[in-house]
């Protein structure tokens, strides 16, 4: 009989259920969303110890997970259940986590919490973590009309083509111009997100000529057929002309389509009203917010 904690280089499929279990039991009884990657979950490096179970009587009642795109930092959320909390569970599984960061000497770790997880705050002020930022989590609507994108030129047309190994210096230069990324990070990230099974990379082409001027991402669920966007930018001298607008609906086609996606979520920075705006008119709606904040490893 499985008691307390029990690290993992990769979850199985009776752990995944149990672990989805536990989530949907917490969002119920808290009425939030817990932020999870269910893509990133399900298809782990092996010989990586990234998520830490915790079990009562063969019940998982406690689980965390970190998410590392960069050796340099990892975000990392979790969720006890609302029945084995203020046991000190939570405090548990963080240590855990923590000498296994401390291990791979990454000094940021970046805690995620949904908004309306008030224990989850009273941890992370407990713990000494700093507030970085917030980001709104959305969500496509299908009832709800997308705005046109009469401000591009009406024969400029937008083609998606997978990103391939071959792209990576193409894609390195996209995310330094549109996240103001570090070269070093910018490479390592591009190599990461290039190998994921369960993650898709397109390159955005303008006009006959196949000019790149954008990228974008996404990270598949195909059990809950969810896709979640990330990583979208357009190069600087293409911004402001309506080429995002077709880009994004470009992509939702995609996942719709062809990867059979029946739900699409999305994150953007509260700070960012540009961005918001062109979600907003793309039929995005915001269902939730997480708050992020920063401790560094001692």
């Amino acid at each position: 009989m499985k008691q307390g904690i029990h690290p993992r280089a990769g979850l199985s499929s009776q752990e995944l259920e149990g672990v989805r279990t536990l989530w949907e039991t917490c969002n119920h009884h808290d009425g939030i969303d817990i932020k999870l990657n269910w893509g990133t979950l399900s298809s782990r490096p092996p010989g990586i110890t990234n998520d830490f179970l915790y079990y009562e009587n063969d019940v998982i009642v406690g689980f965390l997970a970190i998410y590392s795109f960069l050796s340099t930092e990892v975000e990392i959320s979790g969720m006890v259940h609302p029945a084995a909390r203020r046991m000190g569970i939570f405090s548990a599984l963080a240590q855990a986590a923590v000498a296994e960061c401390r291990r791979r000497h990454v000094p940021k770790l970046i805690w995620i919490n949904e908004r309306g997880s008030a224990s989850g705050k009273a941890f992370l002020t407990q713990l000494g973590a700093a507030y970085a930022y917030s980001e709104y989590v959305m969500e496509l609507r299908d009832d709800v009309q997308a705005a046109s994108d009469a401000a591009a030129p009406a024969d400029a047309t937008i083609a998606l083509r997978p990103a391939v190994q071959a792209d990576a210096e193409l894609l390195v230069a996209l995310n330094a111009a549109g996240f103001g990324m570090p070269e070093a990070d910018a490479r390592e990230y591009v190599a990461q997100t290039l190998e994921g099974d369960r993650e898709r990379t397109w390159i955005a082409e303008l006009g006959e000529a196949r000019t790149p001027i954008g990228k974008i991402g996404a990270m598949l669920d195909p059990a809950e057929r969810r896709g979640f966007i990330y990583g979208f930018c357009v190069a600087p001298p293409f911004r402001g002309q309506g080429y995002g607008r077709r880009i994004l609906g470009a992509t939702i086609a995609l996942l719709k389509e062809r990867e059979q996606m029946a739900h699409v979520k999305l994150e953007v920075s509260v700070e960012n009203e540009g961005a918001l705006g062109l979600y907003e008119s793309c039929g995005f709606r915001t269902t939730s917010a997480n708050d992020y904040y920063v401790w560094m490893v001692g």
